[in-house]
């Protein structure tokens, strides 16, 4: 069969993903307009077209690095889409409210057994929504990593002026330079 110039290329596409020949033909039947292969004719274009097939592979990989997850905005929209799903069960209407969740709890056995009906705070969503809000924040900058400033003052050279307004409260590094 005599393949159209994008049957070509998607066919190319497929083979340099590693597909096999039933494989393809599932895809190529959803293709527009639909085709079909022979295992001779991938085989044909595996061996003819070994270096376009390796420059298709290098340009994939090239291309998945600009693509999908690896962009921010990308992985900061799957997330927002994914608290926001989260928000609308926790916080559904009527039935739907899934803050507290109504649990049930059996105590003892057979003649002594007891039903106890009981609702409980759904902790573990909370937690989930709250970490995806925090991944978001982080994602887009908003949560900076604080790092602590490890200073070490030789009181020894401070007149006592500068000890006594250090000990009434104002700040020490305000005072030295003050000096």
């Amino acid at each position: 069969m005599k393949l159209l110039k994008a049957q070509r290329k998607v066919l190319l596409e497929w083979i340099s993903e590693g597909l096999e020949t039933d494989e393809i033909n599932k895809r190529a039947a959803k293709f527009k307009p639909p085709f079909k292969v022979l295992r001779s004719q991938v085989t044909w274009y595996r061996n003819t077209r070994k270096v376009s097939l390796e420059k298709i592979k290098s340009e994939d990989d090239t291309s998945a690095l600009k693509a999908g997850l690896a962009l921010r905005e990308n992985r900061v929209a799957k997330l927002q889409l994914l608290a926001e799903r989260l928000l609308g069960d926790l916080l559904g209407e009527g039935e739907d409210d899934r803050l507290w969740l109504d649990q049930v709890k059996g105590i003892g056995s057979q003649d002594n057994y007891e039903r106890i009906e009981y609702i409980e705070f759904n902790k573990g969503e909370v937690d989930s929504l709250r970490g995806l809000l925090d991944d978001i924040a982080a994602e887009v900058g908003e949560r900076s990593k604080k790092q602590g400033v490890n200073l070490s003052l030789d009181l020894s050279k401070l007149t006592d002026e500068q000890l006594e307004r250090i000990a009434n409260g104002e700040e020490p590094l305000k005072v030295i330079a003050n000096a």
